[in-house]
């Protein structure tokens, strides 16, 4: 960290754009990426950011603002104005990159038949982050049991998250209904007499199956 410290600040700020743009990208989906590919994104997405901050201060100057000065002894107003500009320019990149460039791209190589990879690290993360509505799902239990959730509840609005949570630790979801094995199904309240919302979990280890009902 030290050496990483004494960095020129130009340095620095590419680093701390471009670390910031790369986790946006990679948020949510648990990517590992060897050393050099991590490097490499992060100076990417930070040279991107530092000439975002370049091309809007020379604008700046066209329109008749002062340009940002050197360094001086404690004067860092240039550093923080560039390092601000550089990071907005980074996230702004890289949120273009994770809600359209990414879904272009793919596209694309389909449409020429290059490849038809959707860039997800599993099914279970294509499934998860397909853009479309779940109307109901299924978890079949270990047991024989099935639990089930038609994905619509009295106090929707008011449930502290939504109406189903999937991970790669388990599941998380309001029942409507539980089919036993063995036996009759039975309807299950989702809101308690005092208001309280009711939520199961199930961990990995006890699901068999998961089927979702979903449409575009």
């Amino acid at each position: 960290m030290n050496e990483l410290l004494k960095l020129p600040y130009e340095i620095q700020i590419v680093l701390v754009a471009g670390y910031l743009g790369y986790k946006l990208t990679t948020a949510a989906r648990k990517v590992e990426h060897k050393t050099e590919d991590f490097l490499l994104q992060v100076l990417v997405f930070g040279t991107l950011g530092r000439a975002f901050a370049y091309v809007v201060t020379k604008l700046a100057v066209m329109l008749g603002y002062p340009a940002p000065t050197a360094v001086v002894d404690t004067d860092y107003k240039s550093v923080l104005v560039t390092g601000i500009l550089a990071i907005l320019g980074s996230v702004a990149f890289a949120l273009l990159w994770r809600r359209y460039l990414d879904i272009a791209i793919k596209k694309v190589m389909s449409a020429l038949n290059i490849y038809h990879d959707d860039h997800e690290t599993s099914v279970f993360r294509s499934v998860t982050s397909a853009k479309t509505r779940w109307s109901f799902i299924q978890v079949h239990l270990t047991s024989g049991t099935i639990l089930e959730s038609w994905l619509k509840l009295p106090e929707q609005a008011g449930i502290p998250t939504k109406p189903v949570i999937l991970n790669d630790d388990g599941i998380a979801l309001y029942v409507t209904t539980i089919h036993p094995k063995d036996g009759d199904s039975r309807d299950c309240e989702q809101v308690t007499a005092t208001g309280e919302n009711i939520i199961t979990y199930v961990p990995r280890s006890e699901i068999k199956q998961i089927d979702i009902g979903w449409k575009k």
